[in-house]
C-alpha cells in the first residue's frame, strides 16, 4: 500500500471516530396507524430532549392527513433523569405518576426504538409496557430504558392549593361576621 493511501485511510478512520454520532429518529411505517391508536406509533432511534423536535417533525411529515396531526410535543422530562414516579416490575410493565403535571403524550423507550402514545385525556398517572416493541428471538420483550413525558404543568384540575383554602375560609368568616353584625344592628333599630 502506498504511503499516501495509508495516510488518507488513517485520516478517514480518525475523522469517523472524531465525528459525533447522530441519533436519527425514523418512524416504523409498518407499526404506525396513529399515535392515538392503542398501539401508538413505533420509531427507531432514541427519544431524548435533543430528538423531540425530530420526532415531532418525523411524525407530522408521515401523517399529514390524520386528524391528530400535526402533533406538538411539549417536553416535560424523562424517568431516567428523575422525572415522574415509576412503579411495577420496572422492566416490561408498570405504572407512572407525574404529580403537578398533566401528560398528553408518553414515549416508552426500550431496545433500539420507542413507541409514542397520545393519551385519550391528559392525565397525571397511567400505566406503561414495552409490549408494542418487537420481542427478541426468544420471545422476550425488551426491558425499559426510560419513559419520556410530554404535556403541561398543572396537575389535577379543580383541587385548590392550601393557600386558596385559607383565603376561602377567611372569606367565609368575614361574610359570616358581616351578616352577624348586620342582624345585630337591625334588631337594635327595630
Amino acid at each position: 500500500m502506498n504511503m499516501y493511501l495509508r495516510a488518507g485511510l488513517g485520516a478517514l478512520a480518525l475523522a469517523a471516530f472524531a465525528a459525533p454520532a447522530t441519533a436519527a429518529v425514523s418512524i416504523d411505517t409498518t407499526a404506525c396507524v396513529s399515535v392515538s391508536d392503542e398501539a401508538g406509533c413505533r420509531f427507531t432511534g432514541n427519544i431524548a430532549p435533543n430528538t423531540v423536535q425530530e420526532t415531532q417533525d418525523t411524525y407530522n411529515d408521515f401523517m399529514p392527513a390524520f386528524p391528530d396531526a400535526p402533533i406538538t410535543l411539549n417536553y416535560l422530562g424523562q424517568s431516567d433523569e428523575g422525572f415522574g414516579i415509576l412503579t411495577g416490575d420496572g422492566t416490561t410493565s408498570g405504572s407512572w405518576e407525574t404529580p403537578g403535571y398533566l401528560v398528553d403524550f408518553l414515549a416508552v423507550k426500550a431496545g433500539n426504538g420507542f413507541v409514542l402514545y397520545k393519551l385519550a385525556e391528559a392525565a397525571s398517572s397511567g400505566s406503561w409496557n414495552t409490549f408494542d416493541l418487537p420481542a427478541n428471538k426468544a420471545g422476550n420483550y425488551p426491558g425499559l430504558s426510560h419513559l419520556t413525558f410530554f404535556g403541561s404543568e398543572g396537575g389535577v384540575p379543580g383541587v385548590p392549593e392550601p393557600a386558596t383554602w385559607a383565603m376561602l375560609i377567611a372569606g367565609f368568616g368575614m361574610v359570616g361576621a358581616s351578616l352577624r353584625r348586620r342582624s345585630r344592628l337591625s334588631s337594635v333599630t327595630a
